[in-house]
């Protein structure tokens, strides 16, 4: 069997970070949100990955992951180019999959087993879960212990049952793909391909996910899913240098960090090279790599790779690679996309 982890689409919700890579991309709890889905994969005994690739800058996807030797897994790509809807993006796969395969948005987070999921004995397997806001979603309406209607974004209420994310398919949704007709969005929907196979007489099995799952979408699901991730993960290891500070809980402090005259409080991740002097770092922060955070304080946020701040306070923020933030009052809250400098 093989998964297939979709990289496309605009992330247009989480731009300006969006305007310059692939929101699959976007580190939380030290790891790209693909990154996270892949090891689950791997975890699962899957070592075949199909990454699809949209066009917003896809060599940053294969340059990060390569042949995936390093990951543990064997990765191939393709091209999926104008994102014309995640049926057409399944589609793509079509010659390089074997009889099943498992599909997985490379934006979504589902902490769920899928050693039991890849063991599907229907033509298409689905999870579900129960959300208060079914139209940001796909959905599915079971009748009698049966999936009999699946629909993408309804604009009335019909199902509070969201599609998460994580499909199962036999080769039998390809001929549905190729009877599709682009929906009201203008794209091929998978809701469509899925609820052809039910038309056809085709068996869908479901689950229902219990707990925490995340869509990544918007700047606050990135910090909710570091958030979550951070606290389940996190343990303490202090693998750089920690001078006149205090480093209290679960804290991971990467090689050739520095902390100077500084307090910690976990669960925080201090990525490599990181340097952190006469300041504040609060639970449930993510520092990347080679960042700089001088005379500041941070709480419940995420700065991506090679950041720069000093003298300001932020809550709530996301900060995009190789950014500057300057001379700030008390707690902002901040979205900044990659390159950026911004003095307050």
């Amino acid at each position: 069997m093989e998964a297939v982890i979709l990289h496309g689409g605009q992330g247009t919700r989480l731009r300006p970070l969006t305007h310059t890579g692939p929101k699959q991309l976007i580190k939380v709890a030290g790891k790209p949100v693909s990154q996270w889905i892949l090891e689950q994969i791997r975890d699962a005994g899957i070592r075949d990955v199909i990454m699809v690739l949209g066009d917003n800058t896809p060599t940053r996807v294969v340059d990060y992951y390569g042949d995936g030797s390093r990951f543990g897994v064997n990765v191939t790509y393709v091209y999926q180019g104008k994102a014309r809807g995640l049926a057409d993006a399944v589609y793509k796969v079509k010659d390089v999959v074997s009889d099943r395969f498992l599909v997985y948005l490379g934006d979504n987070l589902v902490p769920y087993d899928l050693g039991k999921f890849v063991s599907f004995k229907g033509s298409c397997s689905i999870l579900l879960a129960k959300v208060e806001n079914p139209n940001r979603f796909g959905v599915a309406v079971i009748r009698d212990g049966k999936v009999s209607r699946l629909v993408e974004k309804p604009k009335e209420p019909i199902s509070d049952l969201a599609l998460v994310g994580v499909y199962g398919f036999t080769r039998e949704v390809f001929d549905v793909i190729e009877g599709l007709k682009p929906s009201w969005r203008g794209e091929l929907e998978i809701t469509d391909a899925i609820q052809g196979l039910i038309e056809k007489g085709k068996e869908v099995d479901y689950e229902v996910v219990q707990g925490w799952w995340k869509d990544t979408g918007t700047p606050r699901d990135i910090l909710e899913a570091n958030s979550f991730l951070l606290d389940k993960h996190a343990e303490r290891r202090i693998n750089g240098v920690i001078e006149g500070s205090t480093v209290d809980g679960r804290v991971v402090v990467e090689e050739g960090v520095v902390v100077r005259n500084s307090v910690v409080r976990g669960p925080v991740l201090l990525g490599r090279n990181t340097k952190v002097v006469n300041s504040y770092i609060g639970p449930f922060t993510s520092v990347g790599e080679s960042c700089e955070i001088t005379d500041s304080e941070v709480e419940h946020s995420v700065l991506l790779d090679n950041v720069r701040i000093k003298g300001v306070s932020l809550m709530d923020s996301l900060i995009g690679n190789n950014s500057v933030v300057e001379k700030g009052g008390r707690w902002q809250r901040l979205v900044i996309g990659e390159h950026s400098l911004v003095i307050l």
